[in-house]
């Protein structure tokens, strides 16, 4: 196809019944010209099945049937297979604003060397509906900070990618990985992103164009794959190093991020049984990304609630304490203005 714009990548794996509605939000296009990606990852479900009855109905779907592997195996197969300039992601319990592609074709064209965000909902009935005021908002390398607070930035989806960017640097998702593995994915396509262009600038589409479903009690979003390794605070402090070393980003900027180790990484403890969450933890606390995090906020003189009982290794408060902030929260504000008030005076709260 001579004129196709765009792959749409989609991973398959027992979406269920919101299959139908991702690929036919993706048959709504009004941009005419794109591919689609089916990676059927082994479903049992009769979604193989289904994808395939829209490939015999629409040749720009394309199905790829291959044994379960994981999404990050998925993804994977359909960026190997892609031909477009350029590619989207799509989950198949999501899915897409009729308008989706030519809306974000029109703002690439106005801007061809900026990499493009754009947002998201929860809310069906708010899909694709323009908000009060459009505007696309401009993020250079030292402004990543706040372009992880403003957009979905560690989902595959509600980017748009350059395919020879991505061959050219070779990405793809770490298969090793079975759960977080979206975040070093675009940390890596980002960091490339501003090595080929350091002047260059992502641009964030505040417009609700992709759906997100939270209805899916099957998705891998809510699956507990969640257990504590290296892996987990190794991604975490690279993107940390990234923007604090490479970016430029100014340490107030990045508060979202830090907040987003701190909560993984307890969760992850919390999901380990006790014996292995002492071992795994222990590891943490002799690691260089320890160091690091723990630099990052007496070098600043930020303070958390959970960063004391790090500081001094107390592993059963700070997993109590992260427990507290999920629910009423007693324990982690009792211990926040504690601490605050007592170990770190003066010191500015994230």
């Amino acid at each position: 196809m001579t004129d196709l714009k765009v792959s749409i990548l989609v991973p398959v794996y027992n979406p269920g019944p919101y299959l139908a509605r991702c690929l036919d939000s993706v048959l709504a296009q009004s941009l005419p010209f794109w591919e689609c990606l089916l990676v059927d990852d082994g479903s049992s479900d009769g979604s193989g099945a289904l994808c395939d009855e829209y490939a015999e109905k629409d040749s720009r779907f394309r199905v790829i049937h291959q044994e379960n592997a994981g999404a990050s195996a998925a993804r994977n197969a359909g960026l190997s297979a892609a031909s477009a300039p350029f590619v989207l992601m799509l989950d198949a319990d999501d899915c897409l604003a009729p308008k989706t592609l030519e809306t974000l074709l029109d703002i690439q064209k106005q801007n061809p060397a900026a990499f493009l965000f754009f947002n998201f909902t929860e809310d069906p009935a708010r899909l694709g509906k323009p908000l009060q005021k459009e505007f696309c908002r401009p993020y250079r390398a030292q402004d990543v900070g706040r372009l992880i607070w403003d957009a979905p930035f560690p989902t595959p989806w509600g980017k748009l990618y350059r395919r020879d960017l991505l061959e050219k640097r070779s990405l793809l998702f770490d298969t090793s990985l079975s759960c977080y593995e979206d975040r070093p994915f675009v940390r890596s396509y980002l960091r490339a992103f501003f090595e080929e262009v350091p002047d260059a600038f992502c641009l964030f589409a505040d417009l609700p164009l992709y759906f997100y479903e939270t209805g899916n009690e099957h998705s891998l979003s809510k699956s507990d794959r969640s257990r504590l390794s290296p892996s987990i605070y190794q991604m975490f402090d690279r993107q940390l190093t990234d923007c604090l070393d490479f970016y430029k980003v100014p340490p107030e900027d990045l508060f979202l991020l830090v907040r987003e180790y701190l909560n993984t990484l307890l969760y992850c403890a919390w999901c380990c049984p006790k014996k292995q969450r002492r071992v795994q933890m222990l590891a943490f606390y002799k690691s260089d990304e320890y160091r690091h995090l723990m630099g990052y906020f007496q070098k600043n003189r930020f303070y958390e609630a959970r960063f004391l009982p790090l500081r001094f290794h107390l592993t059963g408060l700070s997993v109590a304490l992260d427990q507290s902030r999920l629910g009423r929260g007693w324990l982690y504000w009792k211990f926040h203005w504690l601490g605050l008030y007592t170990f770190c005076r003066g010191w500015r709260p994230i």
